[in-house]
């Protein structure tokens, strides 16, 4: 569960609700998720804020993730959906199940009921031990949902340390606003496409097979877009991304990598020579070359990870159809 993106924000920062009960709290807005993939209806004191991060740092897209939060006195609440791109796979419980064990979660025991939302969407809760409460974030209820389009999305409500005290409030109170999932009237466009990035001098196209997923993150003076291939919930995912912009480094300078254990392979970025650097850390393997922009003052660095080296050589000639 992505609970370490997750960042609660001082109580302060957002006017408090009534004073009713958390499960009391009436649904009443309607809010469209990830930009339009989910309807929800929430609390009117419940409010859509992006997830605070560092100045240096791009935004979440918003068709990646929506954060929603509302305070109740001292005690704040935080609905996270996230897209995962991913799909349900033939059985959805073991694919469920299978990606809490690549995400290190414990999976014993684990008890997942299947939730009755708006078809065509199915959901699947996943009902968890009492918090401790003793985390800035403490993830209470998730909720598994399964789209049209055999994509899934991921629903993770979260209080801080004092709602934690009425923990069951809030978890009865997520599993409300769970309830009144509906399908939004945009899908994943998954078809093999010439994407056009960005715009200006600084536009490009890249050329992407059947399968693959784009999106953009801006940031304060750069754009990093995001280049998924879906695969089953649970399996090694494969995805590649591009950042436009001044400030570029290497990742494998940035994790401290041992350039001994780089390797350097010849290819093209806009027809013009680059070298590739491929490594290797913490089960999964990355590719990442720079260029300057040939139209344009930025740098372009291009990266890309999967599950092993061998499935990279793919992802670079992908990357290499950019002009």
């Amino acid at each position: 569960m992505r609970a370490t993106v997750v960042f609660l924000a001082a109580i302060t920062s957002s006017q408090a609700a009534s004073a009713d009960a958390p499960a009391d709290l009436k649904l009443t807005q309607k809010v469209q998720l990830l930009g339009g993939r989910l309807e929800a209806t929430l609390p009117a004191a419940m409010k859509l804020e992006a997830r605070g991060h560092s100045i240096m740092a791009a935004e979440a897209s918003g068709e990646d993730e929506t954060r929603a939060v509302i305070d109740l006195g001292d005690a704040r609440f935080v609905m996270m959906t996230y897209e995962y791109f991913a799909l349900t796979g033939t059985d959805f419980k073991a694919a469920i199940a299978a990606e809490k064990k690549a995400q290190g979660e414990p999976t014993a025991p684990i008890k997942l009921e299947p939730l009755a939302v708006a078809k065509p969407l199915m959901a699947i809760a996943d009902i968890l031990p009492a918090t401790k409460g003793d985390a800035e974030a403490n993830l209470i209820y998730a909720a598994w949902i399964g789209n049209s389009d055999a994509t899934v999305q991921l629903l993770a409500f979260y209080v801080n340390p004092d709602g934690a005290k009425a923990a069951a409030g809030w978890t009865q109170l997520a599993r409300n606003i769970a309830l009144t999932l509906k399908p939004g009237k945009r899908t994943l466009d998954t078809k093999a496409a010439a994407h056009k990035l960005g715009a200006g001098k600084e536009a490009m196209t890249i050329t992407t097979p059947d399968g693959w997923a784009a999106s953009t993150q801006p940031g304060p003076d750069f754009t990093v877009y995001h280049l998924r291939k879906l695969a089953t919930l649970g399996a090694p995912a494969a995805g590649c991304g591009i950042y436009v912009g001044d400030h570029s480094s290497y990742q494998y300078t940035q994790q401290d990598i041992d350039k001994a254990k780089v390797k350097a392979t010849p290819g093209k970025l806009f027809k013009a020579a680059v070298t590739w650097q491929t490594w290797t850390a913490s089960g999964r393997s990355t590719t990442e070359a720079m260029a300057k922009h040939p139209a344009g003052s930025a740098t372009v660095h291009a990266f890309c990870s999967a599950g092993t080296e061998a499935e990279l050589a793919d992802l670079r000639k992908m990357i290499e159809t950019i002009q």
